[in-house]
């Protein structure tokens, strides 16, 4: 019987990753600081004339490629005193699937991205998918992905409307990584 528990205990533990793992300590500083910078490397991305040559990128194109379920695993727990809010979970928050969410969501737009001839602004905010994954789970999590696709006009379009996904994702990340600071200090 121990000798099960303690290869479950293994499975999961390997499983999990490195953000379920208890030996992982996540560095919030640093997910906040990188986050911010990540937003800030996408807004700059999106307002680059090499994206927007020829169309307005606005937020209306959007495409979230996203699979993960992030916004409703990183919802906050709610006071009572909360109105006006749904709740999408009824459970209580977790912070380890919270953060392994935000690791999917990294890699896949990280994933995507990859597939484009890189600017330098685009090239800034895949470093920075870099930096935080490296700071939210294990090495081994940051595979790279590069196959290149030319920057045409379609190429730039649908890039476009991941990018305008991707910035509303990095301002959830933003407030979760705030969220998940105000209650380690409480």
């Amino acid at each position: 019987m121990a000798l099960r528990c303690v290869k479950l205990f293994v499975a999961s533990w390997l499983l999990l990753g490195c953000v379920g793992n208890p030996i992982f300590k996540v560095d919030l500083d640093k997910c906040i600081n990188f986050s911010k910078e990540l937003l800030d490397s996408v807004n700059a991305t999106l307002s680059s004339e090499e994206i927007n040559e020829g169309f307005n990128c606005t937020s209306e194109l959007m495409n979230d490629i996203t699979k993960a379920t992030t916004v409703t695993a990183c919802e906050p727990d709610y006071s009572s005193k909360m109105t006006g809010c749904t709740r999408q979970r009824e459970t209580a928050f977790d912070q380890d699937t919270c953060l392994r969410n935000i690791t999917e969501d990294l890699l896949q737009y990280k994933a995507e991205f990859s597939k484009y001839q890189l600017s330098e602004h685009l090239d800034k905010t895949l470093s920075t998918i870099d930096a935080l994954i490296e700071v939210l789970s294990s090495p081994d999590r940051k595979a790279t992905f590069r196959q290149k696709t030319e920057l045409t006009f379609p190429a730039r379009m649908k890039l476009c409307e991941i990018l305008q996904a991707f910035r509303v994702r990095t301002v959830t990340i933003n407030r979760v990584m705030n969220y998940i600071k105000s209650r380690v200090s409480r």
